[in-house]
């Protein structure tokens, strides 16, 4: 059901693009940046996690409402997963996931003047897995080692779930965000082991047209 109504919302959006295109309403953009992940579990399994920091990356359409509102959809690769430390050991162990990651926001803008401002941003998201990877990192007398390796058999292959966010635009072309991506799908498929979600906090820099 989560599916149809996004798709819905896409085929709604792309139907408008050509009369805002005639209107000067769309705006289009690329954008960049660090994106600091780790996961939610069910419950506490007593490891030491950390967050993992990756790239993230990709473009955006937005359409003009009225007033201060519009629409956007980005199209980007984002990065997942954390970072786990074993206890009494120089073992770590680091679930390397990336996703094809689609949301589709809500924008409102503050009142500003025409080429710059305050705007938040919120909505859901639909993504699909195009990698999952576990590394082994290992330090012994100093000397480092590992291993890295497929876990795709582990990962579910969908997500799913909610953004937020808030960003400034300088000028007519720059762009500078900060969101909070929340999943709500449990995204393992080990059995009998605990079950998380993703979530990460991911600041980009932009150019818009």
């Amino acid at each position: 059901m989560r599916r149809l109504a996004l798709l819905t919302v896409a085929i709604v959006f792309l139907a408008a693009i050509p009369e805002a295109m005639a209107q000067r309403r769309l705006e289009v953009g690329l954008k960049a940046g660090p994106s600091f992940t780790d996961i939610a579990q069910d419950e506490d399994d007593g490891g030491r996690y950390h967050r993992r920091i990756a790239a993230a990356g990709g473009g955006w359409v937005r359409l003009a409402l009225a007033g201060p509102l519009s629409v956007q959809v980005d199209a980007l690769s984002t990065p997942k997963g954390t970072r786990l430390e074993l206890a009494d050991s120089d073992v770590s162990q680091t679930l390397m996931l990336r996703y094809f990651e689609a949301p589709f926001l809500l924008r409102l803008d503050a009142p500003r003047p025409e080429d710059g401002g305050w705007y938040v941003v919120g909505g859901g998201y639909f993504a699909v897995r195009t990698s999952a990877k576990v590394q082994i990192h290992l330090v012994d007398s100093s000397i480092e080692s590992g291993t890295r390796d497929d876990a795709s058999d582990a990962i579910e292959r969908y997500d799913h779930g909610w953004v937020a966010g808030a960003g400034y635009d300088i000028g007519r072309f720059i762009v500078v965000e900060g969101r909070y991506t929340r999943g709500l799908a449990n995204v393992n498929r080990i059995p009998d082991s605990v079950g998380f979600t993703n979530r990460a906090l991911t600041f980009m820099v932009g150019f818009r047209y």
